[in-house]
């Protein structure tokens, strides 16, 4: 699977944006043939240019909410004239340290002039200034962060996560909770998940204290995003069923 992150920013051409990315980075960062090149790191990425979307803005309103981006941060957004999408390619592994580099990337183009960034792969969006700092931490809950949308409701009333895939691991699902129980429950679960890595496997039980519900894990039979490439988990989902 690739990450892929959207980045709208003011450059009016390719030039344009190749000169900004040189500037603000002093070359750590070049645009060649399509591709992201961080030479020192020997890492490269995807770097697709578009023209202007006039529905992105609506799109970044929408994402946003996971982030609580501010309505003037969308609203800027309504200005963009070209979009960069910056994918990891195929082969590489998504781990820690690709999301990390990745986002690391992404904070380049950020440098360069770009207005905000969306994740494609969690539909999740940040302002700039949220993403930088958040690229700039170590902590793996800022991996989290950045990478991972919780909670979302479906029409039966469960609750899930979408994109651990982007860390290379599972979602989680919960039913029968109310939506802030859910949140914090799949929050709690999947921060674990990333910052532990823990080798996971159905029959596993998770508990947020020791005087808290207990949650056995079963693997999840459908995914609510199933057929949805961007947001289906290939690795899967887990389900946390109330013991």
């Amino acid at each position: 699977m690739q990450t892929v992150l959207c980045i709208p920013g003011p450059w009016a051409s390719r030039t344009e944006f190749m000169q900004a990315l040189i500037k603000a980075r002093d070359g750590e960062y070049l645009f060649i043939g399509g591709l992201l090149a961080k030479p020192a790191a020997d890492v490269h990425f995807f770097l697709e240019l578009y023209e202007a979307d006039p529905e992105l803005e609506a799109a970044f309103g929408r994402a946003g909410r996971f982030s609580a981006m501010s309505e003037t941060a969308v609203a800027a957004i309504g200005a963009h004239q070209m979009v960069a999408y910056l994918l990891t390619p195929p082969d590489m592994e998504p781990s820690h340290a690709s999301a990390r580099a990745v986002a690391q990337a992404a904070a380049a183009l950020l440098d360069a002039g770009g207005l905000a960034v969306k994740v494609e792969t969690a539909g999740k969006a940040f302002e700039a200034a949220q993403w930088q700092a958040l690229a700039a931490a170590d902590a793996a809950g800022a991996l989290w962060e950045l990478f991972v949308a919780a909670a979302i409701g479906t029409p039966e009333g469960a609750f899930f996560t979408c994109g651990m895939h982007n860390l290379g691991l599972k979602d989680a699902l919960v039913r029968h909770l109310p939506a802030a129980d859910a949140t914090h429950l799949l929050r709690e679960f999947t921060c674990f998940g990333v910052a532990e890595q823990p080798v996971l496997a159905p029959g596993h039980t998770f508990s947020m204290a020791a005087d808290a519900p207990v949650y056995r894990l079963t693997e999840a039979k459908q995914q609510p995003y199933a057929g949805y490439p961007d947001f289906e988990n290939p690795y899967g989902m887990w389900e946390l069923v109330a013991k």
